[in-house]
């Protein structure tokens, strides 16, 4: 009966804290670039990575067409660790608020030094 027991809770399902993330957002981008504000709107999706139970993959990640990795820090708030991106190295942080996301991105290039942007929009 014990070992029962055991075999049905390794059965259940646990909550997977990266469900209220995966899906299609329409975001909002806004950068001061030298000192003019650039804006600019487009689609990403967010899917589970399948490598690590804790990380996301943003795709359209600064409608760049290329993805970035994301781990989730609790079930709101998340980290992009320092990854290279187009040659550029990029690191940030966010929160999702219900379907609503907001994140932070540092952009660090070789010839454009350093570019803040942040990213906000509704999940589709």
């Amino acid at each position: 009966m014990v070992a029962a027991l055991v075999c049905c809770m390794a059965c259940e399902k646990d909550d997977d804290s990266r469900d209220v993330y995966v899906g299609s957002f329409k975001i909002k981008q806004q950068a001061i670039i030298d000192g003019v504000t650039v804006e600019d709107n487009y689609n990403i999706t967010i899917v589970k990575s399948s490598v690590n139970s804790s990380d996301i993959i943003i795709n359209n990640i600064l409608n760049t067409g290329y993805s970035a990795n994301a781990t989730i820090n609790n079930g709101t708030n998340f980290t992009i660790p320092q990854q290279t991106i187009t040659d550029s190295g990029v690191s940030g942080s966010g929160r999702i608020d219900g379907s609503y996301i907001r994140f932070s991105i540092m952009v660090t290039g070789q010839f454009a030094g350093q570019i803040n942007f942040t990213c906000e929009g509704p999940k589709q």
